[in-house]
Formats: structure tokens, C-alpha cells, sequence
């Protein structure tokens, strides 16, 4: 990833969802060590201190209130008081700069302008280690599927740390599973310790994939500082249809529905909204 001409704020300059893919992918297929996790607009609400609750059929938030169909592994509750200390470690890895450890954040197209610009106060107005949290969905989603994905299949020693409903090995007989409960903020500092002291030692050269919320940026972070031998992916949703977990709760999701007269319809309407194609 190229560092920025000098002098030049990294909201100035637009980034390459094609290049910055294929940096990642590049990196996986020679199997060189390096972390990538994915700040997205919950991850931005716990930053700028929101309260935040998704619960049974809403979102609430600093945008109010918002109905949703999201399943119960999704549900989640950041108090600004009662988990500081959650903020606090998320924030640290949202600063943290280190060549390999690159970052991916809200941009244009998510309508979150004032976010990217928040993310790049926090890296010094640094644009080195900065992407697009999308990196891998919407208009990269099937790339991801078909280019990424037999990359991971690859590796030896996989970890995926989602939740307990998850099943990897659907998809690898011997990928471990390293399970997380439902709200991993109820029981925070309890569910950290036992998520890095299970991943601390694993083998050289593992490949660690997270699906845990913030817990996916606090841990991965923690882990880098204290492992240089280690690729760690921030898979989030992209493979829960095949963990079997429910899929069709993303947009993206539905560029995986088999052709027919209706999904081609929602297909096309979502191919052409601003949200699918990646821009800075």
C-alpha cells in the first residue's frame, strides 16, 4: 500500500478498492504475515462515545432508532459509563500504526464521510494503513468468494473466532472454532482475556479469522503487538452462510441467491444504489 505524497490529507486522495483487494489477497496467497480489521459504523458509535443497543427488532443509536431484522447473535449493548474500558482498548487499536496491520474504515459510499475523516485525525492524517472497511463485501464480495476464500482454505492451522452457533468446519473438518457468546459486551474484560490467552499460543504461520464484533479489532490488535507470525482476517459476515449462520441479513448477501426472475430484480437494484460500489 503506497504512502501518500506528503502534505496531502488522506481524505484528498481516493483509494483503489481493486488495487488495495489485490494487495490483501497478494499477501494471503505468499502467506506473509499481517492483520487486517474492519472499523465499521458500530465500531465508529463506540469510538465517538455513543451509547448503542441492538436489540430484538431495533437499533439505538446516535441516528435514533431503527427497525431491524438482525438475528440474536448480532445483539449488543455499549454503555459509555459501564464499558469505558471497551472504548479504551478500541480506540487504542484504532490509533495504533505498524507496517502489516492495515485498517479498514468507513468511506463515501457508507455515507460516513465524517467518520473517514475521524479515523484519519486518529493515524495522524497518516494514509498509509488505511482502506476500505468494505474491502471484501459489495462490489468485491464475490471476488472475495471466489478469489480470497480458496486462499484461506490453504493454511494448516485456521482459527475462526465467531459465535457458539457457528460451525466451521462446514467448510474445513479441522478449522478450529474458538466460540464467543451472544452480547460479548456483557461480560467484557472476561471474554478478552479468554479470547487472547486461547489465541496467544497458537502455531506459526496460523490464519486467525474473526467474526466478534469490536472484540475482532480489540483482539486483533492485541494479538499483533505479541505475535509477528500471524495472518488475521476480519471475515465479519462473509462467510456466515457457510458456518451456518443466517445469510440474507447483509445486502451482499444477496449476490449469492441463485438466478431466478426476482433475484435478479434485487440484485439489480442493489448493484446500482450508492452503497455497492466502493469510493473513498
Amino acid at each position: 500500500m503506497r504512502n501518500p505524497k506528503s502534505r496531502t490529507r488522506p481524505a484528498e486522495i481516493s483509494r483503489s478498492p481493486n488495487n488495495d483487494f489485490n494487495f490483501i489477497l497478494n499477501k494471503i496467497k505468499n502467506k506473509s504475515p499481517f492483520t487486517f480489521v474492519r472499523f465499521s459504523d458500530g465500531e465508529m458509535e463506540i469510538i465517538r462515545n455513543n451509547e448503542l443497543i441492538i436489540k430484538e427488532g431495533e437499533i439505538i443509536w446516535s441516528k435514533g432508532r431503527i427497525l431491524h431484522s438482525y438475528p440474536r447473535f448480532d445483539f449488543k449493548n455499549f454503555n459509555p459509563i459501564t464499558n469505558a474500558d471497551l472504548r479504551d482498548d478500541l480506540l487504542e487499536a484504532a490509533k495504533f500504526k505498524s507496517d502489516n496491520y492495515i485498517k479498514g474504515i468507513p468511506t463515501s459510499h457508507n455515507n460516513a464521510l465524517a467518520d473517514r475523516e475521524l479515523m484519519a485525525s486518529l493515524n495522524q492524517d497518516s494514509y498509509s494503513n488505511l482502506t476500505f472497511s468494505d474491502l471484501f463485501l459489495n462490489q468485491n464480495f464475490i471476488r472475495f468468494r471466489y478469489k480470497v476464500l480458496p486462499e484461506l482454505l490453504t493454511f494448516k492451522d485456521v482459527y475462526y473466532v465467531g459465535n457458539f452457533r457457528a460451525d466451521p468446519t462446514r467448510i474445513v473438518e479441522s478449522w478450529n472454532h474458538i466460540q464467543i457468546p451472544d452480547d460479548i459486551f456483557f461480560d467484557y474484560q472476561s471474554n478478552k482475556k479468554q479470547l487472547f490467552n486461547t489465541l496467544i499460543n497458537v502455531p506459526v504461520g496460523s490464519l486467525i479469522l474473526f467474526s466478534a464484533s469490536s472484540l475482532s479489532n480489540i483482539i486483533a490488535h492485541q494479538i499483533f503487538l505479541n505475535r509477528s507470525d500471524l495472518i488475521i482476517l476480519d471475515v465479519g459476515t462473509s462467510i456466515h452462510d457457510l458456518v451456518g449462520l443466517q445469510s440474507g441479513i447483509r445486502e451482499y448477501h444477496l449476490l449469492l441467491e441463485k438466478n431466478n426472475f426476482k433475484s435478479i430484480v434485487k440484485k439489480l437494484r442493489y448493484t446500482i444504489n450508492k452503497s455497492y460500489k466502493l469510493k473513498w
